[in-house]
C-alpha cells in the first residue's frame, strides 16, 4: 500500500496536577531519560512518519526546543485543554499532510506494531482508535452513589492512544465541533458522524498519570 504523508503528533501539554509535583510528569525521568523523550524516540525509531510534531505547554516550550534540538521535529505551543492542544498540533502539521497519528507523550511504551497498525488502518478507514479489552467488570452509575447497571464486559474496551485520522477529517471535526473540552479526538469524529475502527492495544501501552504509575513504568522498563 502506498503511504500518504504521515505525521505523528505527540501531545505533552499537561501540567502534572495529579502527579503531586511542580514538574509536569512528562519531564520526569524514566530509566534515566525524560518520559516524553522515550515516546519521541519510539516514533522516530519506527520510521513510519514523514514528520513529528511535539505540542508543548507554553511554559516549557523553550526547554523542549532545547532538548530536542538534535531531532528533526516541529515543536509548537499547546493550549489550555487537550482539545485545544490537539487542534494546534494539527495546525502545525507540514503542508501536504494526509494522515495524522495523535499520541500521548505519557505513553512511552507504545510499540512499533501498534504504530504500524494505526498507520495501515487509518489509510483504509480514515479514523482509528487504539483500544484494549476491558479486564475489570464495568459498573455504570448515573449518580456516583448507586449502581445503575453492569454491562457485559466483552462489549467494552479501554481507550488508549494513538488515535489516527485522515488529516482533512480530523481538522474539520475540530473546526466544527460544539465540544469545548473533549478528552480525546475520536469523540469529535464520532460527533461529526464518521465511524471509528479499533486497533488493538495492550496493557504495556500504559499511561503514566500518577506517581504509582511511574513506579510501575520503571519496573516495566527493566
Amino acid at each position: 500500500m502506498a503511504m500518504g504523508k504521515m505525521v505523528g503528533i505527540i501531545l505533552m501539554g499537561g501540567t502534572g496536577v495529579r502527579f503531586g509535583s511542580d514538574i509536569p510528569k512528562q519531564f520526569h525521568l524514566l530509566d534515566g531519560k525524560k518520559i516524553y523523550l522515550h515516546t519521541l524516540e519510539a516514533f522516530i525509531q519506527s520510521q513510519l512518519f514523514d514528520s513529528i510534531v511535539l505540542v508543548s505547554h507554553p511554559d516549557w516550550l523553550d526547554i523542549v526546543k532545547e532538548e530536542t534540538a538534535g531531532y528533526l521535529v516541529i515543536v509548537t505551543e499547546g493550549g489550555k485543554t487537550r482539545q485545544q492542544s490537539s487542534y494546534l498540533g494539527l495546525l502545525a502539521c507540514p503542508l501536504g499532510t494526509e494522515y495524522v497519528v495523535i499520541h500521548d507523550a505519557l505513553r512511552p511504551f507504545v510499540s512499533r506494531d501498534i504504530l504500524a497498525r494505526n498507520v495501515e488502518q487509518v489509510q483504509i478507514v480514515g479514523a482509528v482508535d487504539t483500544c484494549s479489552p476491558a479486564t475489570d467488570t464495568i459498573v455504570h452509575s448515573c449518580d456516583g452513589i448507586m449502581i445503575s447497571n453492569i454491562p457485559p464486559r466483552k462489549e467494552y474496551f479501554q481507550g488508549q492512544t494513538p488515535q489516527s485520522f485522515a488529516y482533512a477529517l480530523i481538522l474539520k471535526a475540530h473546526q466544527e465541533t460544539e465540544q469545548k473540552n473533549a478528552s480525546d479526538d475520536c469523540s469529535l469524529v464520532l460527533e461529526a458522524g464518521h465511524s471509528v475502527a479499533i486497533v488493538l492495544g495492550n496493557e504495556r501501552n500504559m499511561k503514566i498519570t500518577t506517581e504509582w504509575d511511574l513506579i510501575l513504568a520503571s519496573a516495566r522498563s527493566i
